[in-house]
């Protein structure tokens, strides 16, 4: 078993590249959750942008949290637990009815308490896949410090897990004119992380359809399948007089 979540991280509303909630709906469809944070401002707070963070949870499945950009670290934690919790939950009331014809409340006092210190057991070590999609635009330029230290910490408490956690991290836009950039591939080395956030530059539009597209196919490893399909069927790109 193996919980996969999209967590998007967004100070704003979209702006370019098509509808969100509809790509957060077909993220659902493959299995993969979709939770969202609205970061917010002291001087303001759009109503606009906090809606469309709600909408996109509600259809992906997920859950969704609005804060200010120093707690960003402990909200990432919190909605990852939360996901966790919930698929579980969700799987085992499945097998419950199946097996039992009912829910929790319907089994003995005994065999329930076993079967929530079961569920609890399952929340650390089943294993994670976390792809973070970080909003890099032009207003994230005073917020983005926090939200690379804030990454870390996700890191920090999910290495505290029993369990395999892999995070990646999406930023959008990308640079170049690019609606996203892959800033590192699943990975479980803080290390390794830590040098490649400072990949995340601010500027540009906020293209969050896009960032989600891009989170649901890092997830399915299509990038991997069509560089191999690429390869296997591509002509030759050099010949023997090249080398």
């Amino acid at each position: 078993m193996e919980v996969r979540q999209i967590i998007l991280v967004t100070d704003g509303k979209s702006n370019i590249g098509g509808n969100p909630v509809t790509v957060a709906m077909e993220a659902k469809r493959e299995n993969i959750v979709v939770n969202a944070i609205g970061i917010m401002d002291k001087s303001c707070c759009d109503d606009d942008s906090l809606c469309e963070v709600e909408k996109i949870a509600q259809a992906g499945g997920g859950v969704w949290e609005n804060t200010m950009i120093q707690n960003l670290g402990q909200t990432m934690h919190m909605v990852t637990q939360k996901t966790v919790n919930k698929t579980i939950e969700t799987i085992v009331g499945k097998q419950l009815k199946e097996i039992v014809g009912g829910d929790l409340s319907d089994i003995p006092p005994k065999v329930r308490s076993k079967v929530i210190d079961y569920m609890d057991q399952l929340g650390e070590e089943v294993s994670m896949k976390c792809c973070i999609l970080m909003d890099c635009s032009g207003s994230m330029k005073n917020k983005i410090s926090t939200a690379r230290q804030s990454i870390i910490e996700l890191m920090n408490s999910l290495n505290g897990r029993k369990g395999k956690s892999e995070v990646a991290v999406i930023a959008y836009p990308g640079e170049n004119g690019e609606f996203t950039a892959l800033i590192s591939d699943f990975t479980q080395n803080i290390k390794e992380l830590k040098e490649k956030i400072f990949g995340l530059k601010t500027g540009g539009t906020t293209p969050t359809a896009a960032a989600i597209n891009r989170g649901i196919s890092l997830m399915k490893g299509e990038k991997d399948e069509e560089l191999e399909d690429m390869i296997l069927n591509s002509e030759p790109l050099l010949n023997k007089s090249m080398v």
